[in-house]
């Protein structure tokens, strides 16, 4: 039994070597494209970065974009978490777990500077490879889900946002939620690229936006 466990904690190792080559990888990556943007990553820069050749940046990633694309799935994967959070203690109201999930998402963005910018601000050849193959496990996906199905839940109960659009239509969950998630993203940038402006906290441009928003959903529907 001795012998046969020496080469299964042989595999071991290399495995944990080789994850921690990957982090290494993706700690340089990120650095990079935080402090120098999207453009000054190449495989050539990286490897020089972390004392590796080229060819051994390939055995872990095809390219940058693939880089790019790890790179972002960590810093979703991270709002993620907090917005689930959110929604497992707060199962309540719809109107309420949106209040939650809103806030939770501004504070994120705040208490997150580096990694907000890298996974919404950054420049559009680095967004552009982050999404050019979706994983079905995708965690920017999923925060969207959340929000899609907090906003879906609010029409289920019969709140109904004002007819919009050339002619007048019914709007749709997902357009309430990508409204909803524009409007969170400006405070958020706002707060993050330019200090002088908006004067007023961004917890209190958060309620603001939720209330106007759900004040407005009440009226609407009780118009019908």
């Amino acid at each position: 039994m001795a012998v046969n466990k020496i080469p299964e904690k042989k595999s071991q190792r290399r495995e944990a070597a080789r994850q921690s080559l990957r982090e290494e990888i993706l700690a340089a990556s990120r650095d990079i494209i935080t402090q120098e943007g999207f453009a000054a990553l190449t495989m050539r820069k990286l490897a020089e970065r972390i004392g590796y050749s080229p060819a051994t940046l390939y055995l872990h990633f095809r390219n940058r974009d693939e880089i790019a694309h790890a790179v972002s799935r960590t810093g979703y994967a991270d709002l993620l978490k907090t917005l689930s959070s959110i929604t497992e203690k707060d199962r309540g109201k719809p109107a309420d777990r949106l209040r939650s999930l809103a806030k939770a998402y501004v504070r994120f963005g705040l208490e997150n500077p580096q990694t907000y910018a890298l996974i919404f601000m950054e420049d559009p050849a680095y967004l552009a490879a982050v999404f050019a193959e979706p994983a079905e496990d995708d965690p920017a996906a999923a925060c969207y889900s959340l929000m899609l199905a907090a906003t879906g839940d609010l029409l289920a109960a019969g709140m109904r946002p004002p007819k919009a659009g050339k002619p007048a239509r019914a709007v749709t969950a997902v357009e309430l939620t990508e409204s909803l998630w524009a409007s969170m993203h400006g405070i958020v940038s706002l707060k993050l690229t330019c200090p002088a402006f908006p004067t007023a906290p961004a917890d209190l441009l958060t309620e603001v936006l939720i209330e106007t928003m759900l004040r407005g959903l009440s009226a609407a529907t009780a118009k019908k």
